[in-house]
């Protein structure tokens, strides 16, 4: 029997899961964030072994002496060759479940994978944000995923960084104070505006994690009403449709692609995915959307499928 991992790693977390040679899922494991970007390469590397190990239990496997078949790393921040690199050298000097064939790649090829044959474009919007694509001709390219200071623009961590913003403009009289500012007072036990800087800046309790995870609120406020919240929906519908259509103008497709979508932001907020979806229709050619709510389970089954 032969057996594949793929292991989706994020800023908040890491999932592995195994499937057997037929695509049967095996066992899965769940692990802390492993973006080494953001989180440092030595709370990267021992999430990722922890979830593969915890995997391998699940599964009935032995660590010790199973071989996988192939390992397939989707990481965030792990698409550019100088950290594929650094991560090869790091999980050879640790104990890693052995395997035929170690490949390391973005976490948005885990989404491509649930296209056939991984042709067409992806996007990945959760506490990050990017889009990748791959043609018929095998070109691939990617835009996006720049990271929280310069980037990942609609993201969690995007709304969470802009109803921070907003809450202080707010709190200064800066632009009209609307539901947003009360929530977030709200989510974290705040009596008032003054207290976010104590709360962002030296809380050991607040990391990027917590600040995305405020990006719900905009989608609650929105729900009522809110000018501000809408605004910033119809912003990052904006950006996230921005960077599919700069990977779908880098390729070339003989017909239109279909788009595989993923990540908590989008998927847990349909109103988004309709905005996306809505401004890429109106621009470019696009053929069906797909959702992935578990893109290493996808990735996990296209590798044993692939006849080699």
């Amino acid at each position: 029997m032969r057996y594949f991992a793929a292991v989706d790693g994020g800023a908040s977390k890491t999932l592995v899961v195994i499937v057997d040679e037929n695509g049967q899922e095996l066992g899965r494991g769940g692990a802390t964030g492993s973006n080494y970007q953001a989180l440092g390469l030595e709370k990267a590397v021992t999430a990722v072994r922890m979830a593969l190990l915890e995997a391998c239990s699940a599964a009935n496997l032995s660590p010790a002496t199973v071989v996988l078949d192939k390992i397939y790393l989707g990481l965030s921040g792990l698409d550019r060759t100088d950290d594929q690199e650094i991560w090869k050298k790091k999980t050879a000097e640790l104990e890693f479940p052995q395997a035929r064939r170690m490949l390391f790649g973005n976490d948005g090829e885990l989404v491509l994978a649930a296209l056939p044959h991984s042709i067409g474009l992806s996007l990945i919007c959760g506490t990050g944000s990017i889009a990748i694509g791959r043609d018929h001709a095998g070109k691939r390219t990617r835009a996006g995923g720049w990271g929280h200071f310069f980037g990942d623009e609609g993201s969690g961590l995007w709304f969470g960084r802009a109803i921070l913003q907003k809450a202080a403009r707010m709190a200064d009289g800066r632009e009209p104070e609307t539901l947003l500012l009360d929530l977030v007072l709200q989510e974290w036990n705040l009596a008032n505006a003054s207290q976010l800087i104590g709360a962002v800046y030296t809380s050991p309790l607040v990391n990027n994690a917590r600040i995305a995870r405020l990006s719900g609120l905009v989608f609650q406020a929105a729900a009522s009403g809110d000018t501000t919240a809408l605004a910033l929906i119809e912003e990052a519908a904006e950006e996230l449709a921005l960077i599919v259509k700069a990977v779908y103008r880098k390729l070339e497709f003989s017909v239109p692609p279909s788009l595989s979508v993923a990540g908590g932001v989008i998927l847990n907020h349909p109103v988004l995915l309709a905005r996306v979806e809505g401004l890429l229709r109106a621009q470019i050619q696009l053929d069906k959307i797909v959702q992935v709510p578990e893109p290493a389970l996808a990735a996990a089954v296209a590798m044993a499928q692939e006849v080699e």
